[in-house]
C-alpha cells in the first residue's frame, strides 16, 4: 500500500511539473487607438498605451489555448462638444488562443475592463465594462511576436449617454 501511495505521488509530481513547464509567462505592449460609439457622440478617435503580462495556457498541445491577460490600458476620445476624454483601465482578457500553424495565432474572448481613473466630469463613467476581443499574432523566433487585437465594449461606459467603448490595439510582446 506503502508503495502504490508513492508511486501516485511521483506520477502527480511528474505530471504537475510537466503540466507548469508547459506552460508560457509573456508581457506586451503597444498603442491602443481608441473611440466610443453610440447616439449623440460625434467623436474622433484617441491613442494611447497599453502594458500587461499574459499566460499561455495549453488545452491542446500546440493547437489550442487559453490566455489569461492583466494590463493596464489606457483608451478615450475626442470631441468638439468636451475636453478630450481618458479613462484608464484595468483589463483583464481570458482568451481563447488557437494556433492555425507555429508562426500565425488567432485569440477571442471575453476582457473585463475595471476603471482605474478618468478626466470625465460631464457624467459617470461605470466603473465596470465588459468587452469582447479578436486578436492575431505573428509569432517570431526567440519568443518575440507582433499583434494586433480589435476590442469592442458589450455595455455602455456612461451611465447616462450611450455609447461603447472601440479599441484597437498594435504592439509587440515577448515570452519567456
Amino acid at each position: 500500500m506503502k508503495s502504490l501511495r508513492i508511486l501516485l505521488l511521483g506520477a502527480f509530481i511528474l505530471f504537475a511539473a510537466n503540466a507548469v513547464s508547459a506552460q508560457s509567462w509573456g508581457i506586451r505592449a503597444g498603442a491602443n487607438i481608441s473611440d466610443v460609439n453610440g447616439s449623440g457622440f460625434d467623436t474622433s478617435s484617441k491613442t494611447g498605451l497599453y502594458v500587461g503580462v499574459y499566460r499561455e495556457i495549453p488545452l491542446v498541445k500546440s493547437l489550442l489555448f487559453i490566455q489569461p491577460e492583466v494590463q493596464y490600458s489606457q483608451e478615450g476620445f475626442a470631441t468638439d462638444n468636451f475636453k478630450d476624454t481618458k479613462i484608464d483601465y484595468l483589463t483583464v482578457p481570458i482568451l481563447a488562443k488557437i494556433y492555425a500553424v507555429k508562426l500565425l495565432s488567432f485569440e477571442t474572448g471575453p476582457q473585463f475592463g475595471f476603471v482605474v481613473s478618468d478626466n470625465v466630469d460631464y457624467t459617470d463613467v461605470n466603473t465596470f465594462v465588459p468587452s469582447w476581443a479578436f486578436g492575431t499574432s505573428l509569432n517570431l523566433p526567440l519568443g518575440l511576436s507582433i499583434n494586433a487585437r480589435y476590442i469592442t465594449g458589450l455595455n455602455d461606459t456612461f451611465d447616462g449617454p450611450s455609447g461603447k467603448n472601440q479599441v484597437i490595439q498594435v504592439g509587440a510582446a515577448f515570452q519567456f
